[in-house]
């Protein structure tokens, strides 16, 4: 049931427009769903962002009905104030009352979707005994293969999820996979494909060994686009080295290593380069949500975004703990301090800053370990200048994301 916000008008008003100011851009409307801790920011603005023809206030996020061409100030808004992306997702239609409800985990574990109990059902085994098959790994990591994949990402012009460089830039990932992985026959490379622009997501699968498991996806993955968000145009340069060509790199070094290695799984593993997340994180949303209607028993997914910048940090990893699962979290941690050995703490998006937060919202484990504390971030975050010379033209910190992944892959499919 709808639930107009009459007592907000002014406020409304005053932050996003009305309907009978909104200009027309075109017919093409849309739902999209924001974030209190965004939601309040807008308010405190005290500035028109963007306008709106309909609002519906659930309790778990604001859904706000706009002409898509109203997508890119909500964007350049959150970037410009949080200095990362997300904060808001797209839905694919109007709001319904599942996705309004606070306690929608309780709403679906008694409904006919039966995601969270099948989610529930399953249990993770967080205990480190695989320390002599990840030490035969570990050495093996290679800086040069992950400048190679950073080098060759970040020499497209942007790779904007409308332009057709963003477009060929996902479809040449999936390429490098396909090579990758062309001697093993249980290995296949899939592109998943969206109604509302053309750049796919990569999903590259090495199938389970084990019949009692192999049903049980592992997900390790990382967004191919980028933008710059001081003109959010197809043709604006936004080289993105370091987000997340970077991330990327440290996905396919993963995969590398797993064929490298004749890795033969007992779970289903997927290594994913989502399309589309610097807009809403729509990619991942959209996917997670089909594996939760699908049923998909997710046991793990692990996201890299933003891997590679460590000029002047206080600490070399950030294991980012909202939007993400505190059992895996932990399990990170000791992977971390037994198997990387560096400066790590916790820190907080402060709302869904990457694709991880789209799993999440679909009941699935999910960690996003950061390159640093997001008060230390890049300073060239979604702009023209975030080229691979600004991390010394080295690889050497995503090794570390590397590293991590490895040892994760592992002693989660023991």
């Amino acid at each position: 049931m709808k639930t107009k916000l009459f007592a907000a008008t002014l406020f409304l008003s005053l932050v996003f427009g009305t309907a009978a100011e909104a200009k027309i851009f075109g017919n093409k409307t849309m739902w999209i769903g924001i974030e209190p801790l965004v939601l309040k920011t807008l308010s405190q603005s005290h500035r028109r962002v963007f306008e709106y023809k309909d609002v519906i206030k659930g309790n778990k996020e604001t859904y706000f009905k706009i002409n898509e061409s109203e997508l890119n100030k909500v964007s350049h808004f959150i970037h410009h104030n949080f200095k990362r992306c997300g904060g808001y997702r797209i839905l694919p239609g109007e709001p319904k009352a599942s996705e309004k409800l606070s306690d929608y985990k309780a709403l679906f574990a008694t409904s006919s979707f039966g995601w969270y109990d099948f989610q529930t059902t399953l249990a993770p085994d967080y205990s480190i005994n695989q320390e002599n098959v990840v030490n035969t790994w570990l050495p093996e990591v290679s800086e040069d293969y992950m400048n190679s994949v950073i080098i060759k990402l970040s020499s497209y012009k942007n790779r904007y999820y409308k332009s057709p460089e963003g477009v060929a830039a996902l479809y040449w990932i999936g390429d490098e996979w396909k090579r990758l992985a062309k001697d093993r026959t249980d290995i296949h490379i899939d592109y998943y494909h969206y109604a509302t622009h053309d750049q796919p997501t990569v999903i590259a699968t090495i199938e389970g060994s084990d019949p009692d498991v192999l049903n049980q996806i592992i997900i390790l993955g990382g967004h191919g686009d980028s933008i710059n968000t001081d003109n959010e145009m197809i043709e604006t340069p936004a080289p993105g080295a370091d987000d997340n060509a970077a991330g990327i790199s440290v996905v396919s070094e993963i995969l590398r290593n797993a064929i490298l290695q004749n890795f033969k799984p007992k779970h289903t593993i997927q290594f994913i380069a989502y399309a589309a997340e610097e807009e809403g994180i729509q990619g991942s949303y959209e996917l997670a949500k089909v594996y939760r209607e699908k049923k998909t028993k997710v046991l793990g997914v692990m996201q890299f975004d933003g891997a590679n910048y460590n000029v002047k940090k206080t600490y070399d990893m950030a294991l980012i703990s909202d939007n993400t699962n505190v059992d895996q979290n932990n399990f990170l941690a000791t992977l971390i301090d037994k198997y990387v050995h560096v400066k790590w703490t916790w820190d907080q998006c402060g709302y869904g800053c990457s694709d991880h937060a789209a799993w999440n919202y679909e009941g699935y484990r999910a960690s996003f370990p950061a390159e640093a504390i997001m008060a230390e971030q890049t300073p060239y975050l979604h702009t023209a200048n975030d080229t691979f010379d600004k991390s010394n033209n080295s690889s050497e910190h995503a090794a570390i994301f590397a590293r991590l992944g490895i040892a994760y892959l592992i002693e989660l499919d023991q």
